[in-house]
């Protein structure tokens, strides 16, 4: 299950993700992403992070995604 928060309505390209998985390993947890999509965006990946202390192999203790 996933949930899209927009803060400020006048910013589309930058939201907040909630992802609240209902099987496997993380099942039960709830995560929040922060995403900003950038004017360059096709050229540039958004900037994503991960605002729950979590341990996954692509996520970093500060939340940054290493994909």
């Amino acid at each position: 299950t996933c949930k899209v928060n927009f803060p400020d309505p006048n910013k589309l390209h930058y939201f907040q993700l909630t992802v609240i998985p209902d099987e496997g390993y993380y099942q039960g947890g709830k995560f929040q992403f922060e995403i900003e999509v950038p004017d360059a965006y096709n050229m540039v990946p958004p900037k994503v992070k991960c605002l729950t202390r979590i341990w996954h192999p692509n996520i970093t203790e500060m939340g940054e995604i290493c994909l």
